[in-house]
């Protein structure tokens, strides 16, 4: 049996941190090398480690001067020694103790270089559907890459050590993940995707005084939408490096591929201002501000590759699509509907903002999301459909 590396970085997670780890030692996979950083904490972090570590021989521990999730991960990729990587989050958890040795087995049977697993978030959710993914095969690929949660997080995956020749940008503070995951994408020809919930992702309740909850911190800010450090504006300061590790990799599909970033980050921004309970005059506001900009532009206008045409877009029109997405955020989480938030959102998006022009291509989500919408095709697809027509009824009554 192939030996496993399980890297976890660590910053004042003491109160985490015994769970995370009492995940990892109970794997029915015992053949594992854990390897915990401490990146300067300064609660009981290094204590818990270290008790995990004097009684398991597969726990190891290292201690660096805060230098940020990045360098932590970096130091646990210079010490691995196994065939397989996984990192794991300080503040997350496994969900079965037969987590990774399914996922093992699926990387084996498959012969894929990487395997990804579903997760739990309060906010966001993998829409790509289980199965083998060749990434030799263009149309595959867009899939993939179009889907964040599939492609672009780290501790959803289990990947061949061979893979990774590519280390995390030490300079870079947010999203390096994703552009980690984009570096090494090249290595990768096959991915096996299982719809099974194996990672739960925690999210700290907001505090100002716990690095967790920061970007939750945003949206306590007057007026965040004019200071740029929302979600969207943090994503896009990586833009120019997404680009250039495009053209160093991907230069055939750089057209196809430097938009779809700028697109996922709109959705984020929105789901976490919904899941904040941030007015829907703000949630306007803060969308508008990004609209305005000659990036999302360029965005909006990519689409039109994939057979749609874009609207005339209005500030009425934007918050015409706030109000009915923020109305599906809270009824679908308030009443755990079984509908995929993104596929409303994305139809909501499609019906306010494009119109189909020409034969679709597949390989686009929001284009298929215009396909579902057309011809009711989907479960979402019924639920968008019925929130707007509800609306005409109410407005006529």
């Amino acid at each position: 049996m192939k030996l496993l590396s399980i890297i976890i970085p660590c910053y004042n997670a003491d109160k985490t941190l015994a769970n995370t780890l009492n995940s990892v030692k109970e794997q029915s996979n015992k053949n594992l090398e854990i390897i915990i950083v401490n990146d300067g904490s300064t609660d009981n972090t290094l204590q818990i480690a270290n008790k995990y570590a004097s009684i398991d021989v597969r726990f190891k521990v290292v201690s660096q001067n805060n230098a940020g999730v990045s360098v932590a991960r970096n130091t646990g990729l210079s010490m691995a020694s196994g065939d397989y990587i996984m990192f794991l989050d300080a503040d997350d958890n496994y969900t079965t103790p037969f987590a990774i040795q399914n996922m093992c087995n699926q990387l084996e049977k498959t012969h894929a270089d990487m395997c990804v697993c579903n997760f739990t978030h309060p906010c966001f959710e993998q829409h790509l559907k289980p199965g083998i993914y060749d990434l030799t095969n263009h149309e595959q690929f867009l899939c993939f890459f179009q889907d964040f949660f599939a492609f672009g997080v780290p501790w959803n995956k289990l990947i061949k050590r061979d893979c990774i020749t590519e280390w995390f940008e030490p300079n870079i503070k947010f999203n390096e993940d994703e552009l980690f995951n984009l570096d090494n994408l090249h290595n990768i020809k096959k991915v096996v995707v299982v719809d099974e919930v194996y990672h739960n992702y925690y999210c700290a309740p907001y505090n100002p005084n716990m690095p967790a909850s920061a970007v939750n911190s945003i949206y306590s800010q007057k007026e965040f939408w004019k200071n740029k450090s929302t979600i969207w504006h943090l994503g896009m300061k990586n833009h120019d490096y997404r680009i250039n590790s495009l053209k160093k990799f991907f230069p055939e599909m750089l057209e196809e591929l430097k938009y779809v970033r700028s697109f996922d980050f709109f959705f984020w921004d929105f789901f976490l201002m919904a899941k904040n309970r941030v007015k829907e005059e703000y949630v306007f506001e803060t969308c508008k501000s990004i609209f305005k900009t000659e990036l999302f532009q360029n965005t909006l206008k990519a689409k039109e590759l994939y057979g749609l045409k874009l609207k005339e877009i209005s500030d009425d029109e934007i918050k015409e699509f706030v109000k009915f997405a923020y109305i599906a955020f809270i009824d679908i989480k308030t009443n755990n509907k079984k509908l995929s938030m993104y596929k409303v959102f994305l139809g909501l998006f499609t019906l306010n903002f494009y119109e189909i022009v020409q034969e679709i291509n597949s390989c686009d989500i929001l284009s298929q999301s215009a396909t579902e919408q057309k011809n009711l095709i989907s479960a979402e697809s019924y639920y968008v459909n019925a929130l707007l027509e509800l609306n005409k009824i109410e407005n006529n009554a």
